[in-house]
């Protein structure tokens, strides 16, 4: 992409000067085994819980927490992030009992392992680590005391903040708003939310503020036509792929993502921690232009075809859509997710994550120098041609979340990652079309699930091809999310129990 802006003032001007600390591969690969034993030994009493000592539960899940302190923001947790530096704690009695709580409880807590031989392994292997916890704690205590008290040690290893990850998949989407707030009536507001494509989109509305209006949002879905959001029209590509259809998401809700002098919300301006993922087009990758793509697949048309041929345009580029999902074409970006992105607009964000690739072209079509300016240096930096949907590189993007995390978004590290999955196989009718996408993306989801505390497949959804939705249907869609979420409310509880050391 052309830019008149120097390379120099670039770097200059977007110089990542948030404090994030990266975890080295070794530390970061104990702290997920961490939180996969915690999760494992979670499940099994809240299965079985006449079969665990509360008094024991609450030592194996103290221990578990503490080993995983690393680097975190002193008083973030439960509270979101604060002006304080964050602290990393390079502590040896740390260090031993991590090491030993992995080696000990970590067979314990062996997968394939019956929920009961679990909690009886579990709880006999406590005399063997015991008696290492209050002194690490205390060592911890020393070695930091001008940096954090022990209260702010203790809400960091006992309260979890919620993490939520909400993938794509068109009209099936819908059913988050009910999930939402399904959440919000157990009193779960997120501490930080990130989301591809549809989930993109619901999750920006779910991020403007703390507590949610899920009527107004509901009745706002259903006020929507087809005509205000996808035209035929076609625009001159400047950061995105030409499509069919293109998508005017900024023309739709922008409206209701200003600030009272009706200036655009920034992502910084969201009441939620909120960031998407866009997939970014490697220059050269495709072989063509995003014009020369167009042409080649005779995407531009001039007038709306019947409902007939258009279906069997979509479908041809749902086929074309799968050499998108390799990463030697396209790459993962987070926006929101650095310096560069902080203050990205906000709508565009949803956009740009939701343009599905030949199908919806979404891009920057109104004079915003702040914009263009951000998007020239973003595809400077990445070597870009285009961006398109966030579902196609990474579909429900937990790992994704964890790493930003534990890199310092929101300050606690200690999170339950709640992952939303509208876009998996169904064999119905509704999902027919989209089935080989669906099955394709999988993969990618199966690469998250081990960052993931629980990860939802919503089911029945409406079709992933229905994007502007009868009230009647979002309506049904807001029943099905909502059930669905209650039904796991009981074991999110669990997750959620404040944890403390019990007193002797």
């Amino acid at each position: 992409m052309p830019t008149s802006l120097p390379i120099t003032y670039i770097l200059k001007k977007y110089e990542n000067k948030m404090n994030h600390h990266y975890l080295d591969r070794h530390t970061a690969k104990d702290l997920l085994k961490l939180q996969q034993m915690e999760k494992r030994f979670v499940e099994a009493a809240f299965n079985n819980p006449s079969c665990v000592d509360k008094s024991n539960e609450q030592k194996i899940r103290y221990a578990l927490n503490l080993a995983k302190i690393s680097t975190f923001q002193p008083g973030a947790a439960g509270m979101g992030r604060n002006d304080r530096p964050d602290i990393t704690v390079e502590n040896l009695a740390l260090v031993n009992l991590r090491n030993y709580l992995i080696d000990t409880l970590g067979r314990s807590l062996a997968k394939g392992k019956p929920e009961l031989a679990v909690l009886i392994d579990a709880q006999q292997s406590i005399p063997l680590w015991e008696d290492k916890v209050e002194p690490t704690v205390q060592a911890i205590l020393q070695d930091h005391s001008d940096d954090f008290s022990a209260e702010e040690l203790n809400r960091e290893i006992g309260t979890k903040t919620l993490v939520n990850v909400c993938g794509g998949g068109g009209g099936s989407g819908y059913v988050y708003i009910g999930a939402y707030e399904a959440l919000e009536q157990a009193n779960y507001i997120p501490g930080y939310l990130l989301g591809a494509s549809i989930g993109s989109v619901l999750g920006l509305f779910r991020s403007k503020h703390k507590i949610g209006n899920y009527d107004e949002d509901v009745k706002f879905a259903q006020s929507l036509s087809p005509g205000e959001i996808f035209n035929v029209v076609s625009l001159k590509a400047r950061f995105g792929l030409p499509g069919l259809l293109r998508f005017y998401l900024h023309a739709a809700i922008q409206d209701r993502f200003v600030h009272p002098d009706g200036s655009p919300m920034l992502l910084s301006d969201l009441e939620i921690p909120f960031e998407t993922v866009v997939a970014g087009v490697n220059r050269g990758a495709m072989g063509f232009s995003p014009e020369e793509y167009a042409r080649e697949h005779h995407l531009i048309l001039d007038k709306m075809p019947s409902k007939m041929a258009l279906g069997r345009k979509i479908t041809a580029q749902l086929i074309r859509m799968l050499a998108f999902i390799n990463p030697m074409v396209t790459k993962e970006i987070i926006i929101g997710g650095d310096s560069l992105t902080a203050d990205f607009n906000a709508v565009d964000a949803a956009g740009f994550s939701s343009a599905i690739p030949g199908i919806l072209h979404y891009d920057i079509a109104r004079n915003d120098d702040h914009m263009t300016e951000m998007l020239e240096a973003l595809f400077m930096r990445e070597d870009l041609m285009c961006l398109v949907d966030g579902g196609i590189i990474n579909n429900v993007p937990v790992r994704s979340a964890w790493n930003q995390v534990h890199n310092g978004k929101i300050g606690t590290r200690n999170c339950y990652y709640l992952g939303f999955d509208c876009f998996h196989p169904q064999l119905t009718m509704n999902h027919a079309l989209t089935l080989p996408v669906e099955y394709a993306l999988q993969t990618q989801v199966a690469v998250n699930h081990p960052f993931a505390h629980n990860i939802i497949k919503f089911k029945p959804t409406l079709a992933p091809a229905n994007l502007v939705p009868s009230a009647e249907s979002i309506d049904k869609s807001y029943g099905w999310g909502f059930k669905q979420m209650n039904e796991n409310i009981p074991l999110t509880n669990k997750f959620f129990e404040t944890v403390e050391w019990p007193e002797s």
